[in-house]
């Protein structure tokens, strides 16, 4: 891995403090609201990576490791960059089946639950949420109740109805 693009990478991230909390992505994203990060390609020039794949490369040390897999998230987040090692991570290497077992076990189907950030939405409202939760962390710093605001569109202290 280069070091130069992953000290790049690393100073777009702004981790939550609390041990749970996601690790926000503030550069680039997609019109899907995934992150996009640019690291040079092998053959020269560059390529783009997902900020969320590029950072569990991170992790294991190489992206040719993640080939053959779809990185996941945990926490819902599309721009969650929370790699680590052990059950505080928000991302793992799954395949395909795992993806989509994990997807159905966490309520993201064809009809999704209302309270469930990005789960309604359409990949250009997805879109639009990541950007506006990027530029708040960028511009006011990892603010807990205003993250759990913007993901969950919910206040603190909101009990659920049902």
């Amino acid at each position: 891995m280069d070091e130069n693009a992953a000290a790049r990478f690393r100073s777009k991230i702004v981790a939550g403090p609390e041990a749970h909390d996601c690790w926000i992505w503030t550069g680039a994203i997609g019109d899907d609201g995934y992150g996009r990060f640019w690291t040079p390609a092998p053959e020269g020039g560059q390529r783009m990576i997902r900020a969320h794949r590029y950072a569990l490369a991170l992790l294991t040390g190489s992206l040719d490791e993640l080939d053959e897999f779809h990185v996941c998230h945990t926490c819902d987040n599309p721009i969650c960059v929370r790699a680590e090692d052990g059950p505080s991570s928000h991302l793992y290497a799954g395949t395909a089946a795992q993806n989509m077992a994990d997807r159905s076990r966490r309520g993201h189907h064809n009809k999704q639950p209302a309270a469930a950030f990005f789960r309604y939405e359409t990949k250009q409202e997805r879109a639009a949420t990541a950007r506006v939760l990027r530029d708040h962390v960028r511009a006011h710093g990892y603010d807990p109740e205003a993250v759990a605001v913007l993901l969950r569109k919910v206040t603190t202290g909101q009990q659920r109805l049902f």
